[in-house]
């Protein structure tokens, strides 16, 4: 900008939605135009003294000299993780399982593959060599719960030699079936929170999550849920996977979470990686089958907000987040680049680091980082395989056209497992399939408005009060 009164349009894409054109920029800034608000924007024949070229300049569609640093300070919160390191560390305390779950994406392994205290310390030296001043520790597997002592002693060592007072988070992924009142005590004195799998109610959980007998396990888990906050005041989070069975039963499903007490689903495809393999052909969905699923399943819990109940679909508030309040979530999918390594770092129970859980997950030498009991962190970090990876995730070299690219992610390992090449063929891509079917499903209510905005808004603020209140009123 030449002077104080030049205004400039940025570059921006477009598509049209509900008869309305949604135009984005880079910077993360949209607005929806009637058509001919948009033929005026197209022509580039903006007048800033009018309502348009107001509204335009708020927007962020439009700059001057007054509103350029409101704009880039929107894209710097946008891309918050660009500017910290890594803050997940996922810790895989054993590879074996109590469980042989048809879409597993990880693969069993001899009872041997247990991780040592000594790989366990070098975790925690990891954990607290970063930077970042908010860490998350996650225990994974396998169950985890199967190699309890090493769980134990990184809990309490975690707790013990956090004198820097980083701001520390331990999560436990576990079935739950293995948690008796012992280790529940030990999990809620030392505030370790807990998240399991639950993908419906009973008929469709225990057709995929079975025990090593072939026996479901809904029964088990339900009560084990409810034990752990009935008498430790405890919540468990909760995670569904979506196979082809549960494709007709998305009301079942959320509703299921709802009796549970749960705040927040999220609606998530199996992945055809690790066991999933081998049993794809019945419990794989296709890209548009999800997004039928997904379009259902996010009118349920819109419904289930306006009768007064907070539910939150987790993609959706992560989406909307980045969307409406521009303020990056933390979440790693959804990064550009991909949150691998940057963000996300896996530790296998042999030392060996993996940039994230779907690297490991596969296996394969072209994503292994190295090995922790041997090498630095800053080592791992630099290493040619993970800037290969994360130069090949920034979405915006492969959705450069579309409206949705300021807030798309995208996963190279994922599209690897699928294509065999981590360079993506977007239009083949089922995840990237799934993830624009879902920003059109979110901008559509959006650009619809009503009371679904209000409900959206109140996602991105994480304030289930307002719903109970709005019931009680």
């Amino acid at each position: 900008m030449k002077n104080e009164n030049d205004v400039v349009i940025l570059p921006f894409n477009s598509a049209k939605i509900n008869g309305k054109y949604l135009v984005s920029n880079a910077m993360g800034c949209w607005d929806a135009l009637t058509p001919a608000e948009f033929r005026l924007l197209n022509a580039l024949q903006l007048n800033p003294a009018t309502a348009l070229g107001r509204r335009l300049l708020t927007r962020g569609i439009a700059v001057d000299q007054n509103n350029i640093q409101d704009v880039i300070a929107g894209y710097r919160s946008l891309n918050a993780n660009l500017f910290t390191d890594t803050s997940l560390h996922i810790a895989i305390l054993t590879k074996r399982c109590n469980l042989r779950c048809t879409y597993c994406q990880a693969e069993g392994g001899a009872s041997s593959q247990d991780m040592t205290l000594e790989v366990a310390g070098r975790v925690l030296k990891y954990l607290f060599d970063v930077a970042n001043p908010s860490v998350v520790l996650e225990f994974q597997g396998g169950e985890p719960v199967l190699n309890w002592p090493v769980l134990e002693a990184l809990v309490l060592n975690a707790r013990k030699i956090n004198t820097l007072g980083k701001k520390l988070q331990i999560v436990l992924v576990t079935n739950m079936l293995l948690l008796d009142d012992t280790k529940m005590a030990f999990l809620a004195k030392h505030q370790v929170d807990v998240c399991s799998s639950l993908d419906g109610p009973k008929d469709i959980h225990d057709r995929h999550r079975v025990d090593l007998k072939g026996q479901g396990t809904y029964s088990d888990v339900v009560a084990r849920i409810r034990r752990f906050k009935d008498k430790f005041g405890r919540k468990v989070s909760l995670l569904p996977t979506i196979t082809k069975y549960s494709l007709a039963h998305p009301e079942r499903i959320i509703d299921e979470y709802v009796a549970l007490g749960q705040d927040e689903i999220a609606l998530r495809p199996a992945n055809c990686m690790g066991s999933a393999r081998c049993s794809w052909p019945d419990l794989g969905v296709t890209p548009e089958e999800f997004c039928d699923f997904y379009q259902r399943g996010l009118e349920h819990i819109i419904k289930i907000n306006r009768q007064g109940r907070y539910l939150s679909e987790r993609i959706a508030r992560v989406m909307l987040t980045k969307v409406l309040a521009k303020r990056d979530p933390g979440y790693v999918d959804m990064m550009s680049p991909c949150g691998a390594g940057r963000s996300t770092m896996v530790y296998m129970p042999d030392g060996s680091a993996y940039p994230c859980d779907e690297a490991r997950m596969l296996g394969e030498e072209m994503f292994k980082l190295g090995n922790i009991v041997n090498e630095e962190f800053d080592a791992i970090l630099n290493k040619e395989n993970l800037l290969n990876l994360l130069q090949a995730s920034c979405a915006n070299l492969w959705h450069y056209s579309s409206v949705f690219s300021p807030w798309m992610g995208y996963c190279p390992v994922v599209n690897y497992a699928v294509q065999k090449n981590i360079v993506p063929k977007v239009a083949c891509s089922p995840m990237q399939k799934i993830q624009v079917s879902q920003y059109e499903q979110i901008f559509s209510r959006l650009i619809e408005g009503g009371d679904q905005v209000t409900i959206f808004n109140r996602w991105t603020e994480g304030k289930p009060d307002a719903a109970t209140k709005k019931k009680t009123a």
